[in-house]
């Protein structure tokens, strides 16, 4: 598979894992204000954090080729460098908050007093998700592999 096609396999993904997170942390909210979501966060408990690992897979595959092509050749910004490596840092929370939400949500039988703490990890997964998304845009904006 090529480097081109593995970027854009990464960003559907990507979009995929954010959409999926957002529904999550929506439900979960939804739990918490006790409306029934049993189904729903079971539903996106396993959509999310497989769409999550699928994307960080990908770019795991991806990297080595942006190591050598964009950050070693892209000397001029450093700040480009520097927001890639926020992504990697938000996208790596993002995951284990998406996976503990959704390991957390299945549990909702457990009690009211989880609803909350669910709510804030999926919330928290799904913001990190955004941002890395956006940001990994405008890397990608600057200088594609």
């Amino acid at each position: 598979m090529s480097d081109r096609t593995l970027l854009i396999l990464h960003a559907v993904l990507g979009f995929t894992a954010v959409m999926a997170g957002t529904h999550h942390a929506a439900h979960a909210v939804l739990a918490a204000l006790d409306r029934p979501q049993a189904r729903a966060l079971r539903r996106f408990g396993w959509i999310a954090p497989a769409a999550v690992i699928a994307q960080a897979a990908c770019g795991l595959a991806l990297y080595p080729a942006y190591r050598v092509r964009v950050r070693a050749a892209d000397q001029s910004a450093p700040v480009v460098v520097q927001l890639f490596d926020l992504k990697e840092h938000l996208a790596a929370l993002a995951l284990v908050l998406v996976i503990g939400a959704a390991l957390a949500g299945r549990a909702e039988d457990a009690g009211k007093q989880t609803r909350w703490p669910v709510a804030a990890l999926s919330c928290t997964g799904a913001l990190f998700l955004w941002v890395a998304t956006v940001v990994g845009l405008y890397v990608t904006a600057r200088h594609s592999v």
